[in-house]
Parts: structure tokens; C-alpha cells; sequence
């Protein structure tokens, strides 16, 4: 096969990055902390942990060279010397110091102010100089390459991708800097886009190939963004939070996680099966996502609830298989689709096939069929998963967007947080306002859905239905989920079709967390309650229950039912590709067993609300 130059030096690039991305041993080394002087403890935090970056951005006000973030928040005590120049003398003392890149911005135009910097480093000659512990570099306002040879040696500079540099000025640059958004826009949601993920070994590669290592700045701060980052081969991983940035180098290994649950157990709703495989055609379709929530994670909830939950009593069950159009391991965004659309798609998308086609959801089946229908989340409405069963847009971060689309495709119910995207709107339309006019009962709290008079039509929007369980969310889900069927039980005289999600299982998997696994799951099994409990006195109804993906590639290693402790670790902070189970239970729930994949189980699901 001919292979073009192009492809040449990327495959060049990719072998470049990873012999050398092979030598990286992440440390606390590695660590660049960010805008150092807003930390509770200027400094001492940062150079106790020895981090191996500091930064601190500075003014020349009044003669004097001073720290602050903007010019509005300059004060004349806040001075380079006695926030910095002095502890670190103290240290260097005490014995105390160690190799670190000082990595200075200055705020006000180079001339004049680098040249006072200068003269004040060079009045602490034991700190700064060649062979100094202090590695002086200097950013934002910097003078041009050409005049770098003006100042000390022993000053180096902050390099710029869209610079050019001689051989002389190159060997005075001692890091390439570049904003995140240079190569993407992800916010640590989901997984990395594949192009992103290019781009990015593009340009640690550029920064290889002039021996120079690379920085990243304005990353989002978690946990999804330090393991791209890392394992991509970015030299300085900056933080505002280097205490858990060096926690997290420091166990980033799989160890085991263990909790005992210290709620009482709750006991389970014992379904009759009188409907369950049925062969008549159901007038209802619930059907439940436990975003992320593999075997593991559901054996988790049974574990901390003493042996008991409701998924466990489903005597019809299948696996599914996750994969998008592209790659092997998918996000929430390209998993809803395929389950909604019945279509595979690219990772991020929503609503759109791989080509970016719009693909009608389940709920715009059900409803051309006459039925009502509703999508409920215990996360953001806007989010992925709840997204793509009445949005189309290219990118799932698109949320004011998505949440236009509502009024495209609108359900009878909706019901879940991120609430900013209909009322705080950065076009400062208030859709609230549009869904009234359209006839929308409009409930701003969630526990006023049991009291307050609801049109044929409502919309829950409570941004306490986004936090997590441990945080205080309460029973929105089992709550709505109880709610809108008793509501379409009188309202819906053709039946209805409902999508509820437990978005947080999947939270609790990027978050590795076992005890805030347990709580999301065993709130989602209270949701899975109210279905199986309407679904035996409806006769009629079909309920299914199944995860867009497993997150967290969870392994159970311990535990007992009888004290509600469970073990376990993890192999990913992210997606994996194991299958995910089915359940189902009610009329027609004998379909639903076998192996199969995503777009199988929706396409199961449309045959059936097609059926009159």
C-alpha cells in the first residue's frame, strides 16, 4: 500500500509520542499549579507538595512588581518579593528547596517590566541564576524572540505554538504553551472525541520534535480531563486544585474501594407475573436507563440493600452489546441515539445517524401512534441520554440548542434538571415562557408535583433533580416516575410511552466511587418499583429496563449481603464495552431475551408501539 507524506508523519508522530509519552512517570513533578497566588495558601501549599510548576501573574503598579489575577485586584502589599521571592528564600534556608519552574505572567507590557523583574531576581542570587533550583519563565506579556538574548540567561521563556524561533531563541524557550481549546472543547463528559484526541498528539508531537515539553492551559479541572491529558503525554497537567491533583497521581492504580451501606434496607415490591410474557400487544412501554449501570453496578445496589432489589426479580433477561458507528467504546450521546433512533452513530451525536441525518426517536413513534409520552432524568434534561429522545444536533455540549429543540419535538412530560437552558439563556430567550403559551403546566420544584393542578401537558424543571443522592436530591425519580403514570393512567386513553433515566449511576462510575454507586442504583431500583407496581395493576404495560454502556469497567472483589458491604475496583475512569443487561417484564417481555445490539433492542421496542 502507498502511504502518502502525510500520513507518513503522522504515523512518524504517533511513534514520536509514544516512545517518548512511555518515559512519562506522572509525579506531583508533573504538577503545574495554576494561578498559584489564589490558593488559600500562596506558595507553601504548591511548594510543599513540590509541585513542579508555580505561577503567578504580575503587575508593574507604581514602581512595584505586584501578584493579582486582573487589574482591578491589584494591592500594593500583594508584592512579588513577600509572596514569593522571600518564603522561598526561607526555604532554600531551611534546606527545604527543590527543582521547580517558576513560571511568571506578566500583566503589564514586557518593557518595563521585565527588566524590573530582573533587577529584583537578581538581588536574591542564592534563588536565581544558572544551576538555581528556580527555573524563571516568563508568559503572557513577553518580548519577541528576537530580543530574548537581551535578558539573563538563566530567564526563560513561555513558547507559542504560531511562533517562529531560531536555533538561539529555541534553546531559550523552555515549554510550548497553548490554550485546551486549541484542540478541543470537551469538558471531561463522556469520552474524548476521537479528532480531539488527534489533534492533541499532533501538537504534543510538534512540541517532541523541538525537544520541548508542553502545557495546555485553561483544561477543565477533573479527573476525565487529567487522565486524556496524561495519557496523551502532556508534560504539565495544570490545576487549581494540586492537593487532589497529586491525590489523584498518587491512587491512580486499581486498589479496592469499599463501603458498607449504612441506610436500613428497604423492602422490595413482590411482582405477580400475571402479564409478564403475556402475547398480547402492551398499550404502555416504561422503559428505564441506568446510565452506566453494568452487572456490577446493579449487584452493588443488591449488596447494600441486604440481598434484595427489584432488578433482581425480573425473570426475563438479555445483554446488549454498546459499540457506536465508530470505535469500540461509546458515549452516552452515540448509546441514547442507537437506543432511541434504532440508528448507530459517532460519539457526541444526538439524534443524528452516522451521516447526521435526523432519526425520528421512540417517543415521535408513540406519538404518531397516539400515545403520550414523557422522558424524565435525574440529571440535566439537556444531558445526552434524555437528549436524543426529542433533539438533533451534531454536538451533545450543544445544550441551549437541545433544549430549543424541545419545542420541536416536544413530550407530554418532561422532567429533570438544567434548568439555565430554558430560563438563563445566553440568547435571553426564556423558553419557559414558550412552554406556557403552548399550553405547558411549568412545576419549578419537584415535590409540587404531587399538589399543584397539572394541565394534560407539564415540564418539571428543578435543578435539585441534578444533584447526586448523597447531596441531597431526594426522590425526584421514583417520585416523577410514580407521578406520570398516574397522570397518563387518566390522560392517556391510547396509551403511553415513558423514558426514565438514572443519569448519576454513570456520575458514580467516572467517579469510581462504590458508596455513591450504591445510593444511585438503589434509587434507581425505587423508580423500577413504581413501574413493576403500575405494570401489575395496568395489566397492559411493558416495562424494560436496560444501560446506555457500563462505566467504570467495575469488578466486584468483596462483600457481604448480610452487612451491605461490598468491595470492589476499577479498571477505568471512564466508558468500557462490556455488554449491559436487559430486563424485561410484562406483555411481550419474552422478546427481549438473547445477545443483541443497541439498535436491535430499540427496534424491538418500535415494532411494538407500532402495533395497534
Amino acid at each position: 500500500m502507498k502511504t502518502s507524506s502525510f500520513g507518513l508523519s503522522l504515523l512518524l508522530a504517533g511513534f514520536v509520542h509514544t516512545n517518548l509519552h512511555a518515559q512519562i512517570n506522572y509525579t506531583n513533578a508533573n504538577i503545574h499549579s495554576h494561578n498559584d497566588y489564589q490558593q488559600a495558601s500562596p506558595f507553601w501549599g504548591a511548594h510543599t507538595l513540590q509541585c513542579g510548576s508555580i505561577e503567578a501573574d504580575l503587575y508593574l503598579y507604581n514602581g512595584e512588581l505586584v501578584v493579582a489575577h486582573l487589574p482591578s485586584e491589584v494591592k500594593p502589599d500583594q508584592t512579588l518579593a513577600k509572596m514569593y521571592l522571600q518564603p522561598l528564600q526561607q526555604q532554600q534556608k531551611a534546606g527545604k528547596s527543590y527543582p521547580f519552574q517558576f513560571l511568571i505572567d506578566l500583566k503589564t507590557p514586557a518593557s518595563p517590566t521585565l527588566d524590573s523583574l530582573v533587577s529584583q531576581l537578581s538581588r536574591y542570587p542564592e534563588l536565581f541564576g544558572e544551576g538555581k533550583n528556580a527555573r524563571v519563565v516568563i508568559s503572557g506579556s513577553m518580548p519577541t524572540p528576537a530580543q530574548f538574548a537581551n535578558y539573563p540567561s538563566w530567564i526563560s521563556f513561555d513558547g507559542r505554538f504560531e511562533q517562529t524561533y531560531d536555533a538561539a531563541a529555541l534553546k531559550r524557550v523552555a515549554l510550548i504553551s497553548a490554550p485546551f481549546t486549541l484542540v478541543s472543547r470537551w469538558d471531561g463528559k463522556g469520552l474524548f472525541p476521537k479528532e480531539d484526541r488527534e489533534k492533541t498528539v499532533e501538537y504534543v508531537t510538534r512540541a517532541r520534535q523541538q525537544g520541548k515539553k508542553v502545557r495546555f492551559w485553561g483544561a477543565p479541572d477533573n479527573e476525565a480531563i487529567w487522565k486524556e491529558l496524561t495519557a496523551l503525554g502532556v508534560d504539565w497537567i495544570g490545576t487549581d486544585r494540586p492537593q487532589v491533583l497529586a491525590d489523584y497521581f498518587k491512587n491512580n492504580k486499581p486498589a479496592d474501594n469499599q463501603h458498607t451501606y449504612s441506610s436500613s434496607p428497604y423492602a422490595v415490591y413482590q411482582p405477580t407475573y400475571r402479564s409478564d410474557g403475556a402475547a398480547k400487544t402492551p398499550k404502555n412501554i416504561i422503559f428505564l436507563i441506568g446510565d452506566g449501570m453494568g452487572l456490577a453496578h446493579m449487584q452493588t445496589g443488591l449488596v447494600a440493600n441486604h440481598g434484595q432489589l427489584h432488578l433482581a426479580l425480573f425473570k426475563r433477561l438479555g445483554l446488549m452489546q454498546t459499540q457506536p458507528a465508530e470505535g469500540y467504546i461509546t458515549d452516552s450521546a452515540a448509546a441514547g441515539t442507537a437506543l432511541a433512533t434504532g440508528h448507530k452513530t459517532k460519539n457526541g451525536t444526538i439524534g443524528l445517524d452516522a451521516t447526521l441525518v435526523a432519526r425520528p426517536s421512540l417517543a415521535v413513534v408513540a406519538r404518531r401512534n397516539g400515545k403520550k409520552t414523557a422522558v424524565i432524568s435525574s440529571g440535566p434534561i439537556t444531558d445526552a441520554t434524555p437528549a436524543v429522545f426529542y433533539a438533533h444536533q451534531p454536538k451533545r455540549s450543544m445544550q441551549e440548542e437541545i433544549a430549543a429543540d424541545f419545542l420541536k419535538e416536544p413530550t407530554d412530560v418532561l422532567a429533570g434538571g438544567g434548568t439555565k437552558y430554558f430560563f438563563e439563556r445566553k440568547d435571553k430567550a426564556n423558553l419557559g415562557d414558550s412552554l406556557v403559551a403552548r399550553n405547558y403546566s411549568v412545576i419549578r420544584r419537584y415535590a409540587d408535583i404531587t399538589s399543584e393542578t397539572k394541565k394534560d401537558k407539564f415540564v418539571v424543571l428543578d435543578d435539585q433533580a441534578g444533584l447526586s443522592m448523597e447531596k441531597g436530591r431526594g426522590n425526584f425519580l421514583p417520585l416523577t416516575v410514580g407521578e406520570t403514570v398516574k397522570h397518563f393512567k387518566k390522560n392517556a386513553p391510547k396509551g403511553f410511552f415513558m423514558m426514565a433515566e438514572g443519569a448519576q449511576i454513570d456520575y458514580a462510575g467516572h467517579a469510581n466511587n462504590v458508596s455513591y454507586v450504591m445510593n444511585e442504583v438503589l434509587d434507581f431500583d425505587q423508580a423500577v418499583a413504581e413501574a413493576l407496581r403500575f405494570a401489575d395493576q395496568d395489566g397492559q404495560t411493558l416495562v424494560i429496563v436496560t444501560a446506555d454502556h457500563e462505566t467504570g469497567a467495575m469488578a466486584l472483589t468483596g462483600g457481604s449481603e448480610k452487612e451491605g458491604m461490598l468491595k470492589a475496583n476499577f479498571g477505568s475512569k471512564g466508558h468500557s464495552g462490556i455488554m449491559v443487561p436487559v430486563y424485561a417484564y410484562g406483555p411481550q417481555s419474552q422478546l427481549f431475551g438473547g445477545i443483541y445490539q443497541n439498535t436491535e433492542l430499540s427496534d424491538k421496542i418500535k415494532s411494538l408501539l407500532e402495533k395497534r
